[in-house]
């Protein structure tokens, strides 16, 4: 036993290495005929690591290069992703290629969010939508029967590979995908957060995925099509997101769609903070105040967002916390003061100073900021029997 271990250990850490030196050859690649040939060894590898459960050789090779070669983690993290969410799959004796999809949900409520099995009618109608208006002549779909919370979804690259090979078998016979809901996590309690549907999708090799794709149709079909799935799938839900304000997104692959989701969580999280202070304290949006910092462990982590009454600078009702994507802070702060504004918050004061990383000790809830420039926990307004559900994102 002891041999065989070390022999794995060798193994792993050689190929672990070859990731990497694969990675940083593709990163200095002059040209699309090298960039395929190093791509294609790179997934092949990738595929191998993947089918073996093995996928701690790519994040050892991906902690390896976020510290020597940015570019190269980038090309890297980017075709682990597509490798992990798509394949290559033969039927009736043919190629075809796969996709694992998702369908991200906005929502909030002064209820819990629902996480829960899909009825066979919704899962055929989405299913139905999804055949309907976005995908192409010839593919084949699978839909999980299940509203995911982020927390419920695939993490790691082979947790979220052996999805999609669920889906994709599925996909292949032409059934639907369904979920035992005691084998997922509990979802945290969120008062606005993302729901997520899984799906995949099987062309023919080389064939279009998607119907504004197809040869003859005008590629901004996209956008008309996008628009009618949203509205259609909204409307097959409803009856699942009883008592919550939510909004459809566009499907996309895993990765893209999770990515997007977050983007557009942030300012939705705003709207729902002053909506439900309006619901929940009859305070409306012209009588709040927003106040914006930024707040750093050795770098600046995200910018939180403290909203109170105008007049009291030391009171925080609710907050909001805005994860930094990347390096925007200037522009994140621009976005949320506009965001702000948008909700009907005319007073925002902006801190220059970073504030440290601080949480409650007792709850372990975020801090945020005040006008007078302390992070404080939230407090209600007054001595109203009404509760706040849970925080905001």
């Amino acid at each position: 036993m002891r041999r065989n271990r070390f022999i794995s250990r060798a193994r792993h850490s050689a190929d672990a290495d070859t990731l990497s030196k694969l990675a940083r050859r593709l990163s200095e690649s002059s040209s699309r005929i090298e960039d395929r040939l190093w791509e294609r060894r790179l997934a092949e590898l990738l595929y191998d690591r993947l089918a073996r459960a093995a996928d701690a050789d790519i994040d050892s090779a991906l902690d390896e290069l976020a510290k020597i070669n940015p570019r190269a983690y980038d090309d890297l993290a980017d075709l682990a992703e597509s490798c992990a969410e798509s394949s290559t799959i033969e039927l009736d004796g043919k190629p075809h290629d796969a996709l694992l999809l998702a369908i991200p949900l906005l929502a909030w409520s002064r209820y819990k969010l629902p996480t829960s099995s899909l009825s066979s009618s919704a899962a055929d109608a989405v299913g139905a939508q999804l055949s309907g208006h976005l995908a192409a002549r010839g593919t084949r779909l699978a839909i999980a029967d299940y509203l995911y919370s982020i927390d419920q979804l695939p993490e790691s690259f082979g947790e979220v590979y052996d999805v999609a090979q669920k889906l994709i078998a599925a996909a292949a016979q032409g059934k639907r995908f369904k979920v035992d809901p005691k084998s997922l996590r509990e979802p945290v309690a969120m008062l606005a957060d993302t729901r997520y549907l899984l799906a995949a999708i099987v062309a023919p090799q080389g064939q279009a995925l998607y119907h504004w794709q197809e040869t003859g149709v005008d590629p901004d079909a996209k956008i008309g099509a996008l628009a009618a799935f949203r509205e259609q799938v909204a409307g097959s839900l409803q009856p699942l997101m009883t008592g919550c304000r939510f909004r459809v997104l566009s499907p996309n692959a895993f990765h893209a769609a999770l990515r997007q989701a977050d983007r557009d969580l942030r300012e939705f999280s705003l709207e729902a903070a002053v909506s439900y202070l309006k619901l929940a304290y009859d305070l409306s949006p012209g009588s709040l105040q927003g106040t914006i910092a930024a707040f750093e462990d050795k770098r600046v982590e995200e910018i939180r967002v403290g909203i109170g009454k105008i007049g009291d600078d030391d009171l925080v009702v609710e907050g909001v916390v805005w994860p930094l994507l990347g390096d925007e802070e200037d522009k994140a702060v621009e976005d949320i003061e506009a965001a702000l504004r948008s909700a009907g918050v005319t007073r925002v004061v902006s801190h220059a100073h970073r504030f440290p990383m601080e949480y409650c000790d007792d709850c372990g809830a975020p801090m945020f900021p005040n006008p007078a420039g302390h992070a404080v926990h939230t407090e209600h307004p007054d001595e109203s029997d009404v509760q706040p559900s849970a925080p905001l994102h």
